[in-house]
């Protein structure tokens, strides 16, 4: 499987997994977004204390686990030992296990300095021809030698940007994904992934527009309006 071909045969993208359905960055979340028709699986990284990539938005576990615990002053050992009834915090290395061979896997960094921990374990997984890394900071992208998307939500967008840093793809707020922008970005050679849309209508006004894949949190939804 190829990134970049699954993309021009446009995707859905489960964001942070299938949270709809379970909870989001967990590995049955990823198992849902599978099960349930997704292209591409998103997941946000943190690197543990001891230099483990886990899969977490936020840097504490409050909002997910409901424990006050911060990932990134933790170790991995410690991580592992919150659970919410059937779920626990996997590490990279187990999401990129479960999703190999099955679907596409956008890898999002929120901490530039995570990149290199996070590089390492997509090259020891053999996964580089199915994932991207993404980011809103270019810092956290540059130089990586490896499938890249530049994520943004502030308009006039970062289009160019993204072309200069030698990115594959774009990630706009769904706001910020016009057909003009589509096409500018698509003319420079990137394809162009809107984030987050749980509605169909907007995903129907995507598609419209030529874009290359839906980011949402109701695969199920959205997979219904995607162009057959």
């Amino acid at each position: 499987m190829d990134l970049l071909e699954l993309l021009r045969r446009r995707v859905v993208v489960g964001h942070r997994g299938y949270p709809r359905r379970e909870l989001e960055n967990t590995l049955p979340s990823i198992e849902a977004a599978i099960s349930h028709g997704a292209d591409v699986v998103e997941v946000d990284v943190q690197v543990t204390a001891d230099g483990v990539p886990v899969l977490s938005h936020d840097e504490t576990l409050e909002r997910t686990f409901g424990v006050s615990l911060n990932v990134r002053t933790a170790t991995l050992a410690e991580v592992k030992k919150v659970e919410k009834g059937r779920y626990k915090v996997p590490t990279l290395q187990e999401a990129l296990e479960v999703a190999a061979g099955r679907v596409g896997m956008f890898i999002e960094i929120k901490h530039p300095e995570d990149t290199p921990r996070v590089v390492e374990v997509i090259r020891e997984m053999g996964a580089e021809r199915w994932t991207a890394v993404i980011s809103f900071h270019e810092e956290a992208l540059a130089g990586v030698d490896l499938y890249k998307g530049l994520v943004y939500a502030k308009p006039p967008g970062r289009v160019a940007d993204a072309k200069k840093l030698g990115c594959h793809l774009v990630l706009p707020h769904f706001r910020l994904a016009t057909e003009k922008a589509i096409a500018f970005a698509h003319r420079l050679g990137l394809a162009v992934v809107a984030w987050t849309v749980n509605d169909e209508a907007t995903a129907a006004r995507l598609w419209s527009a030529g874009i290359d894949g839906i980011a949402t949190d109701d695969v199920e939804k959205i997979r219904e309006t995607k162009p057959r």
